[in-house]
């Protein structure tokens, strides 16, 4: 198996990069299928988003994605209707007959799939298949979730055209190449994929960041009714803390007067205790939270502290404005981590601190009935729960330093007395599988959650979960 170390993946600019994906095309377009020198072109090439896969500093492998937004000629040629936000072409994929068998056109496709998913938020997604393609084509995207939209044109200029479109077929769109990169990650051909959140920020297209369409998602409440979800954020509020004591004061917080802002302050319980601490005395602190009845909810209950509305995209916050950012219970319920750290890498003064504390399935420690059901979940499940194995790679690309990392194991041991040990909080049998509760809100798997919550109650067994904390410096 080849390693995947000596290939080298980037988004380019077209205007450094397009003689190069044109060579690129020419000797797989035109010398192997014999195509004509106008497939080699598209129309919106400069403004195309390419995803290159270098070996040697050569292009060996490259796909592209053109996005048009409502009203655009390159959509309206083909038929395709306007819709409320922007749609994606995926085209132009080619890679080096020598390369090919590493699939490494396949794996950065996926990964471009997913990123587009994640930072711009796309209304449809097409791509065009043309007659000498039929054959073969049309069944491959049709497995992917494509259906064909129409034909367009006549003769030897038609054109059959594919689209994903609508909430559920998008949704399965990128969760199937989202499992599709995690596949990828454990195999040995790994390839480091670079963020497209902040190629865009760099090269001066934000624009293109659907911040406000992701920050209306919110797939914890969602799935909960904040009645019932209520009394288990109380709980594990009060466990955290305790937890959560020892770190804060072996982390080297800006001495006061300084600002601390919270991303994702839900009902401000854990705020209102965590800024009660020592290392934030003589603080100004400001809670940020989307949902409006979590914000009432801490409005009402902690009128000392200033809260208002926000996402983790769009703090509202001024530049450079705060000392330390906190984010607990956060980034596993975000669909976009990158657009996240671009926006509190914005918010955090230089060498301001990003205090990050979060669950990590894939630590999860259990019977495999337990284990299975937890894993089906995180299948279904919008945002990813493992994001704390990728946020110190994701968090070097936006600036951020790492300075401390603590692991947690929270959950029932058999035949040990609840309590605190070194790195361990053990918890009551019961009190235990509560932690678990928030599985069952998934469509879909009642019937896992039960057989995984009988087989618990029924033998002696022990469960986990890792409780991390991740704290970076905001680099100059």
């Amino acid at each position: 198996m080849h390693n995947g170390s000596d290939i080298e993946v980037r988004w380019l600019k077209w205007e450094e990069a397009a003689e190069e994906i044109l060579d690129l095309r020419r000797r797989v377009f035109m010398s192997e299928l014999g195509w004509s020198e106008e497939r080699v072109h598209h129309d919106s090439d400069p403004e195309g988003l390419h995803l290159c896969a270098l070996s040697g500093g050569k292009i060996v492998a490259a796909i592209s994605a053109y996005v048009y937004g409502p009203g655009a000629p390159g959509t309206a040629a083909l038929e395709l209707p306007d819709l409320d936000g922007p749609t994606v072409e995926i085209g132009k994929r080619v890679a080096l007959q020598t390369h090919r068998g590493r699939l490494i056109s396949t794996r950065i496709a996926n990964s471009m799939v997913r990123q587009l998913c994640e930072s711009l938020c796309p209304s449809r997604f097409f791509l065009i298949v043309r007659p000498s393609q039929y054959d073969h084509l049309l069944d491959r995207y049709a497995k992917r979730d494509f259906v064909v939209r129409g034909e367009v044109g006549s003769g030897d200029d038609a054109v059959t055209v594919m689209t994903v479109e609508g909430g559920e077929a998008l949704e399965r769109f990128y969760l199937r190449h989202r499992e599709l990169t995690w596949e990828s990650r454990s195999d040995d051909e790994r390839l480091a994929i670079p963020s497209l959140v902040r190629f865009l920020a760099d090269e001066g297209r934000g624009d293109l960041l659907a911040a406000e369409r992701l920050g209306a998602e919110n797939f914890y409440l969602d799935l909960l009714s904040l009645q019932e979800e209520a009394p288990r954020l109380s709980a594990q509020g009060r466990l955290v803390l305790a937890e959560q004591r020892p770190r804060l004061a072996s982390t080297p917080f800006p001495p006061a007067p300084a600002s601390l802002l919270d991303v994702g302050s839900g009902p401000g319980d854990y705020l209102a205790a965590v800024t009660e601490e020592s290392p934030f005395a003589g603080y100004r602190v400001c809670g940020v939270e989307p949902a409006p009845q979590l914000l009432a909810r801490a409005r009402s209950n902690f009128p000392g502290l200033t809260f208002h509305q926000g996402t983790a995209y769009a703090t509202g916050e001024a530049d450079a404005s705060h000392d330390v950012v906190t984010a607990s219970f956060l980034f596993v319920h975000l669909r976009s981590p990158d657009l996240a750290l671009l926006e509190m890498r914005r918010v955090l003064r230089p060498g301001g601190l990003l205090y990050v504390v979060d669950v990590d399935d894939a630590a999860f420690r259990g019977p495999d009935v337990v284990r299975r059901m937890l894993e089906t979940y995180d299948r279904e499940y919008a945002a990813d729960r493992t994001i704390l194995n990728d946020l110190p790679e994701r968090a070097a690309e936006f600036g951020f330093q790492p300075v401390r990392s603590f692991s947690t194991t929270l959950g029932y041991v058999v035949d040990a007395e609840p309590g605190f040990g070194p790195d361990e909080i053990r918890l009551g049998r019961e009190e235990a599988w509560s932690l678990l509760s928030f599985v069952r809100s998934q469509r879909g798997i009642e019937e896992s959650f039960l057989e995984a919550r009988d087989h618990y109650f029924g033998v002696e067994c022990e469960i986990g979960v890792d409780i991390k904390t991740q704290v970076y410096r905001r680099r100059p």
